[in-house]
C-alpha cells in the first residue's frame, strides 16, 4: 500500500479535477445564455428588416392615397373656375391648385425614394434570412453539443467522486482524521505539492529532513501554511 504522500498527490489530483468539472458545469448556463442572446439579436435583425419593409409599404400606400385625394381636390377646384365671381376668387383657386400640385410633387418624390429603398431592403432580406437560419442551426447544434458535454462531465464527476472516496479509504488510521479535519476546513486548499523543496501554495522552502521524511512516505505538513504536502514529480 502506498504511503500518505503518494495518496495525497492522487487525492489532490482528483479534487482539482472535480473542482474543474464543477466550474465548467456551473459555466454552462452562462455560455448558453450568450448563444441565446446572439440568436435573439439575429432574430431581432430579421424582424426589424421585415417590419421596415412593411412600414415602407404602408407609407407608400398612404402617400399614394394622399396623392389621389389631392388630385380629386384639384379637379374640384378646376371645375370652380367657371363659377368664380371675380378675379380674386379665380386667383385664390389658382393658388390652391398650385399648392396642391406642390403637395403632390412632394409626395411623389417621397414615394419614389421609398420605392427605391424598398427595392434595396428587399434585395438585402434574403441574406438576413440566410444569416438567421444559420444562427438557428448553430444554436441548435451548440445546445446539443453542450448537453452532451454536460452529460459526459456529470458522468466523469460521478466516477471521480467514487474514485476519490475509494482513494481516501486507503489512508491510514493515523492520517485519515487529520486529513478529514483539514479538508472540512480548507477543502482543496488543504493540499499542496512540492516543487523541489518549495511549497507550491505559500512558496516556503522546507528542510532537507522534511523532504527525506516525505520520500519515506511519512505524513508531513508545511510549517508555514500547514498544508498537507506531497512531491509533485
Amino acid at each position: 500500500m502506498p504511503g500518505p504522500a503518494v495518496t495525497l498527490k492522487e487525492l489532490h489530483r482528483l479534487r482539482r479535477h472535480i473542482e474543474d468539472l464543477d466550474e465548467k458545469i456551473a459555466e454552462a448556463p452562462r455560455k448558453l445564455s450568450i448563444q441565446q442572446k446572439r440568436l435573439a439579436n439575429q432574430e431581432d435583425a430579421l424582424k426589424a428588416a421585415q417590419e421596415h419593409l412593411k412600414h415602407l409599404a404602408l407609407q407608400i400606400r398612404d402617400k399614394e392615397g394622399s396623392v389621389k385625394a389631392t388630385q380629386t381636390q384639384i379637379k374640384k377646384y378646376e371645375k370652380q373656375f367657371d363659377e368664380a365671381a371675380n378675379k380674386k376668387e379665380y386667383d385664390a383657386l389658382k393658388s390652391e391648385i398650385a399648392q396642391e400640385r406642390e403637395h403632390i410633387s412632394k409626395h411623389e418624390d417621397e414615394i419614389l425614394a421609398m420605392m427605391t429603398e424598398t427595392e434595396e431592403k428587399a434585395a438585402q432580406l434574403p441574406e438576413v434570412e440566410k444569416m438567421t437560419a444559420k444562427a438557428r442551426a448553430d444554436f441548435a447544434q451548440f445546445q446539443k453539443d453542450l448537453q452532451e458535454l454536460l452529460e459526459r462531465m456529470a458522468a466523469d464527476k460521478t466516477r471521480s467522486l467514487e474514485e476519490l472516496k475509494a482513494t481516501e479509504a486507503t489512508l491510514s488510521e493515523d492520517v485519515r482524521p487529520q486529513y478529514d479535519r483539514m479538508i472540512a476546513g480548507k477543502g482543496i486548499e488543504a493540499l499542496a505539492g512540492l516543487r523541489g523543496r518549495i511549497c507550491s501554495a505559500c512558496y516556503t522552502e522546507i528542510t532537507s529532513e522534511m523532504i527525506r521524511m516525505i520520500k519515506s512516505e511519512m505524513f508531513i505538513q508545511c510549517k508555514n501554511c500547514g498544508r498537507m504536502l506531497y512531491i509533485e514529480a
